[in-house]
């Protein structure tokens, strides 16, 4: 085998590149037709950009396109109301609502979680008078109350 047949032949792609390559070359007679093209197609697209009736009539076209836009969206939205489907306005209006609600949620757990630790610490007695009551107890003064079970608490945090 010899070094030409080890590589492999050029693709579709690599021989079209190339092909392209050759014709707009500035060497070439195509090439310079096209350079030629390309510089009068750029000055007309100058003039053309600084008409005002080129642009009064491109604006004109541009609303009348967004209008007929607008209308096919009412007239969409129309018909899915009467076949009760929601629409897609409908349907991300909905989402955004939900995002909102799931954030609040959120932060309404955290701030329970926050009022069940400040319970906690409000039905602990102080270390004070724990000592106290343990010498009371035994000799039989005042029974000590049992403990409450401090409520479940739910992991911060969200799941999504």
């Amino acid at each position: 085998m010899s070094a030409s047949d080890s590589r492999p032949s050029p693709g579709l792609l690599a021989r079209a590149l190339k092909k392209v390559g050759e014709l707009t070359s500035p060497e070439t007679r195509s090439g310079k037709v096209f350079s030629k093209a390309e510089q009068g197609l750029t000055q007309v697209a100058a003039r053309l950009a600084e008409s005002p009736t080129f642009l009064r009539v491109s604006g004109g076209l541009m609303r009348r396109g967004f209008t007929l836009q607008i209308r096919r969206t009412s007239l969409m939205e129309k018909t899915l109301h009467s076949l009760r489907v929601p629409t897609a306005t409908e349907v991300d209006s909905l989402r955004d609502q939900l995002r909102r609600m799931g954030d609040q949620v959120e932060a309404l757990g955290s701030q329970l979680e926050h009022v069940v630790e400040l319970l906690e610490r409000q039905e602990q007695p102080p270390a004070a008078s724990r000592s106290v009551s343990s010498t009371l107890s035994p000799s039989g003064a005042e029974p000590e109350p049992e403990p409450v079970p401090a409520p479940r608490r739910r992991r911060s945090g969200s799941a999504r």
